[in-house]
Parts: structure tokens; sequence; C-alpha cells
């Protein structure tokens, strides 16, 4: 039975020989990564485009009346003017007038106004102010009074002092007159103001407001950091255990290639980084490793099966034989992402965008970069050693018989008959070598023979 190949059987990209070309290549990404980085840290304050999970702040879609066309700069000058801290604004390409509006503030009022307000509830004559507090980015205020004060005077007084919202009677003990001032949404106060600059109606509507404080980003932006070491540890561990200790930094320093390379896509591009990056990041990571477990898991089994072959040629060799199904298995991958992508909107769009840098540049460790890690850890620590011990003459099989049965993706054959082929090429070579030395005098090649012939019957 054949199966369709996109590469044809039988050939040999000198994969190994080509090595150092693309490990200079990925140097060259890495520094370009290194290079975005600073280049966005000194020019625009941050190594990365972090959204409001990492950094903090408010993220509010708005749609914009059709009626009023305003420029995108207008919008972020505007918001810049009535006070806000680190504005981007930005349309949205897959809707119709709307734009997406990034601030550093997560609250309508900052602590000064807090402050201002404060101060004018000492011109209220009804009750006298007995306690007030209000933490820094906290969307309520709680009072205490003296007396029961009218609710919507006392709202009126502190929408005239800058906080706006709605006052309410708060929770307290019997005998105490409590009350809750629950602000506006920084949302809310961004479409007031930019009616108040463009006139009313200028915002239709808000679609969507999201608020993260700093505290949280920044536990966020660890917790993630955390997430992917953790994942990095424990592959290592499962590579080590699965295959042997010298598969695993080849393993471990592709697949950190991987997700470095699309960190620096990010940076390069200035596209958010937030939540969904990060697991975009995990994904990457799994499918990057697991391509390399194949392609580890045949070059295993090559240099298992021809151990006279020198480890780099059979390991060249097993790259060829899985490079149809490597190219099959990550092209069909990617054209789904490339369809999200494509016809993606938001979040799933970045998402997409990662996962096609990731598995492209994950196919490629793969093959150029794990392998050739594989076999320096191998010749530098290991003597080039194949990985598993040549038997002791007369022991019969090289493996066990259920192992021998096996069969080969490559060949068709039983693994049993491709070492029994293997031994007896072998075995006719040398005899051929030592008859020309018996002519010579010698009764080596005779006795030499003898042992190949005994090696190739099967253990009892």
């Amino acid at each position: 039975m054949k199966f369709f190949e996109i590469i044809p059987p039988g050939t040999r990209f000198p994969f190994i020989r080509s090595a150092k070309y693309f490990i200079f290549g990925s140097m060259l990404l890495l520094l370009g990564t290194v290079g975005a980085m600073v280049f966005n840290a000194t020019t625009r304050g941050s190594v990365l485009n972090f959204g409001i999970d990492f950094a903090g702040g408010s993220s509010v879609r708005l749609a914009l009346a059709a009626d009023k066309p305003i420029p995108i700069e207008d919008v972020r000058t505007a918001l810049e003017k009535a006070g806000y801290g680190g504005v981007s604004a930005v349309t949205e390409p897959d809707a119709v007038n709307q734009v997406m509006v990034h601030v550093k503030d997560v609250a309508s009022i900052d602590d000064a106004q807090a402050e201002t307000c404060k101060a004018a509830l000492a011109e209220y004559p009804q009750a006298k102010l007995k306690r007030w507090n209000y933490t820094s980015g906290a969307s309520k205020i709680f009072m205490l009074f003296d007396a029961q004060p009218t609710y919507s005077e006392l709202e009126e007084l502190l929408v005239r002092a800058g906080c706006d919202g709605r006052v309410d009677k708060g929770t307290g003990k019997l005998g105490e007159f409590p009350v809750e001032l629950a602000l506006i949404g920084i949302g809310a106060k961004i479409k007031d103001d930019l009616d108040t600059a463009f006139g009313a109606g200028t915002v239709e509507e808000i679609v969507s407001s999201e608020t993260v404080g700093a505290k949280v980003g920044n536990q966020l932006k660890n917790d993630g950091i955390k997430s992917l070491l953790y994942a990095i540890g424990f592959i290592f561990l499962y590579v080590m255990l699965r295959f042997d200790l010298r598969y695993a930094p080849g393993g471990i320093l592709a697949l950190t290639h991987d997700a470095l390379i699309t960190v620096g896509a990010f940076a390069l591009s200035w596209k958010e980084f937030n939540l969904q990056t990060v697991a975009a990041l995990l994904t990457i990571i799994g499918y990057s490793i697991n391509d390399t477990i194949v392609v580890f898991d045949r070059i295993r089994e090559r240099i298992t099966l021809f151990r006279d072959q020198p480890v780099d040629e059979a390991a060249d060799t097993a790259l060829n034989e899985t490079l149809s199904r490597t190219i099959l298995t990550s092209g069909t991958t990617l054209l789904v992402v490339i369809a999200t992508w494509s016809l993606g909107s938001g979040p799933i769009k970045d998402f997409a965008f990662a996962l096609f840098i990731g598995i492209t540049i994950g196919t490629y460790s793969s093959l150029f970069i794990a392998t050739p890690v594989f076999l320096w850890v191998n010749k530098r620590f290991y003597g080039g050693q194949a990985l598993a011990p040549e038997p002791e003459e007369g022991t019969g099989t090289l493996l066990g018989s259920a192992n021998n049965a096996e069969v080969d993706e490559a060949t068709g054959q039983t693994v049993g008959d491709i070492r029994a082929d293997a031994i007896a090429a072998r075995a006719k070579t040398t005899e051929t070598g030592d008859a020309g030395g018996d002519d010579e005098g010698g009764e080596g090649g005779e006795q030499k023979a003898s042992r190949r012939r005994r090696r190739q019957r099967p253990s009892s």
C-alpha cells in the first residue's frame, strides 16, 4: 500500500552537514528578538506591548457615531487633554466606526480627586463626615456621618467636586449613618469626556470595558512566566526519562528557541501581549516537543538498527525519513491556523498569529536545532557512541523477539528482517576482506567469518 508523500522517497537532504548555517540563522533571529525588545524599551518605555492583563489599566471598546467621523489621532489627543495616562487608541479593523482605547487609569478618579471630594463634604451642613474610606483604584467610596444625610444632595455635591457616581445607603451598625458612593466606570467616564470634546452623541455605545489593577497585572505576569518555566522543566524530565539524558538538552533548547522567536515576533509587530499570548506560547511548546519526540524516536530506532553506521549518518537518514511526515503534519495544522488568522477577529486573531509563527519555527527547530544539539552532546560527553551497547558474541538477536516483530515504516520490513539483512551484509563484507587476508597466509579470516555466522543464528 502506498501513501501520499510530499517529499519523494529516497530524498537525502544533508541536514547534519547544513546544520551550522541554520543554527547561525537562528542566532540572528534571537539577536533580532533582543534588538526589538531593546528598541521598544528605549522608544516606547516597554519591551513588549503588554495588555491590561499584565500592565494593569483599562481597555474600553467604543462604537462611534457614523455621522461624526473622528480621526483616531484626535481621539487620543482629547483623552490626553482630559488627564488620562498612557493613552493608546486604535481603530478596530474587524468593525466599522469602533475604536479600542487603552489607558493606565483603573478608576474614574485618582487620589487627588478623592481628596478634593473629601474636602467638599466639609460644606455639607446637614451632617458631619466622621470617616472617609477610599482605596486607590477602587470603584467605591465608603463614608460615615454623624447624622442622616439626604442622598440626592450629597450626590450632587460630590458630582460637582468631580466624584461622579451614585450615592446610596451603606452597611454599618445600628445608630450609625453609613453612605456608599459607587463611582461611574472608567468606560462611562471616557464616553462622557469624548462627548464633551466632540459633541453629544459622539459615542453611541460602550461595546466592552475591562479593568485590571496594577498589582493584579503584576501577579498575572509573574504567574505567566512561572507557567512557562514549569512547562519547560517538566518536559525536560519527560524527555530524559522517555529517551536518554543526551536527548533532553536538544529538545529543551529547541522549544525555548521557538518560544523566544515567537515573543520576538510580538515585539517586532508591537501586537498586544496578554494572557492569550501566554496560552499560545504553552500550546507552541507542547506542539514543538511533540514534533521533536517523533524525530528523536526515529533517530533512536535508526541508531539501534544500524550500530556500525556512524551516529551522524544514522541521524541524517532518520531526519530524511521523517521529513515528509513532519511537513504534512505541520502543513495541515497551519492551514487551520491561517484560516483562523485570516477570518478571526479580536484576541483570537493574535492567538492564531502566535501559533503561525510558533508552529513554523517549531517544525524548523525539530529538524535543524534539536538533532544537532543532541549529536553535539552525544559527541562531547559520550564519545559519539551509539545509544545501546553492542551485544556479546553468541548472545543471539540484538533485541528481544517482540521488538524484532515491529514493522519499520520506511521499508515495510520487520525490524528483525532488517537486522538480519544488515548482519548478513556485514558478515559478507568481512568474509570477503578476510579471504584476501587468508591469501596472504593468515587464519584470522576464517575465524572471524565463523564468528559472524554464529551471530546470525537466532538465540534459543
